[in-house]
């Protein structure tokens, strides 16, 4: 009798800790944001070791998503992140939600927030980092940093989150960088050691021309991974080197589906995200350009929106290993050639 009770207390108990696993400690460090503010999100959840927490931060309409991440909280379960309010996603005026999940949970919070009364450009240019917080390229297994000789082109290009974008060419940046004064400023104090050449630029090859700056890294990459005799070509004329290490970027920049996705299509496919959800984080992905798809038609008008089953198996056999992203990217490619998802 005594061993039952014990065992239904830890049932109890059980429940109560997965109920509550994000208890109230989920908190923002204000209520109301303007265009440019910074959002801090921070809590503390019940610990499962090697699960993910997936962020979605939604519009007010709950129909468009202007933020999305994934990260794994600390070993205490504490998490903090900030993200700026600022780019053509926040448009509106209005109530936006974050969505938290983790493990089989899901958390809701609310915010206010308006546009700013000054006007942004199409594309803004990235954050200035202080002194402080510059990121230094290291040593392979070693805390001193890199002379100024030592720094490859790859470290360059790893040096800023998402800059240069491979799918923009070499004179897109050479042009930003000559007409625009406030560009060229946060360039120079990013990285005052290098010319805007060295950092987005290709290096010239034994082939007059090759690579062309004209040219964006994905053009190239793309043109290798999808045309047999351009492939065959690259490698007769540059047998010792890959395509990754001819254009001077890491592979990583070239990665169609970020491994954390897998998260999302697991909690697609096992119920614990909706249709809705996933699809518009797919778009979002898609537009934002972390996830690649290509080689696109023009979408089809099939006159339905339901997603085939065979096309959530393909994201669960992804999810668990059994099949490469290629074949995740083709049922990505359907939902998308038949408008169930717009980009």
């Amino acid at each position: 009798m005594q061993y039952i009770v014990l065992v239904l207390a830890a049932i109890v108990l059980t429940s109560f800790l997965h109920a509550s696993i994000f208890a109230d400690t989920i908190s923002l460090d204000k209520q109301n944001y303007v265009f440019g503010d910074v959002l801090v999100i921070s809590g503390k959840v019940v610990y499962l070791d090697g699960y993910f927490m997936g962020l979605q931060i939604l519009d007010p309409t709950k129909s468009d998503i202007v933020m999305i991440d994934q990260f794994l909280p600390k070993n205490d379960g504490s998490f903090f992140k900030s993200y700026k309010a600022q780019g053509t996603k926040w448009s509106e005026d209005g109530v936006y939600t974050i969505k938290l999940v983790y493990d089989k949970q899901t958390y809701e919070k609310t915010f206010q927030f308006r546009k700013s009364l000054t006007t942004e450009t199409s594309e803004t240019t990235p954050t200035k980092p202080s002194e402080s917080n510059k990121v230094i390229p290291l040593l392979p297994d070693s805390t001193t940093p890199k002379t100024s000789s030592e720094i490859t082109s790859s470290d360059l290009k790893s040096r800023i989150q998402g800059f240069p974008d491979p799918s923009k060419s070499p004179k897109y940046y050479f042009e930003r960088y000559a007409n625009e004064s406030q560009y060229k400023d946060w360039f120079d104090g990013t990285f005052p050691d290098s010319s805007i050449s060295q950092v987005v630029g290709y290096k010239p090859t034994h082939i007059e021309g090759f690579p062309d700056n004209n040219n964006s890294p994905w053009y190239y990459v793309d043109r290798y991974n999808t045309e047999e005799n351009y492939r065959d070509w690259f490698d007769s004329q540059f047998p010792s080197q890959s395509i990754y290490q001819v254009l001077g970027y890491p592979d990583s920049f070239f990665q169609k589906v970020p491994d954390w996705v897998k998260n999302n299509a697991k909690w697609w496919s096992s119920g614990l995200i909706s249709d809705s959800d996933f699809l518009k984080g797919i778009e979002y992905l898609i537009n934002e350009q972390i996830l690649i798809v290509s080689n696109l038609s023009e979408p089809e008008k099939t006159g339905t929106k339901k997603i085939p089953v065979w096309v959530m198996n393909t994201a669960q056999w992804w999810a668990d290993g059994q099949i490469d992203e290629n074949d995740f990217l083709k049922g990505i490619k359907f939902l998308i050639q038949n408008g169930i998802i717009n980009v």
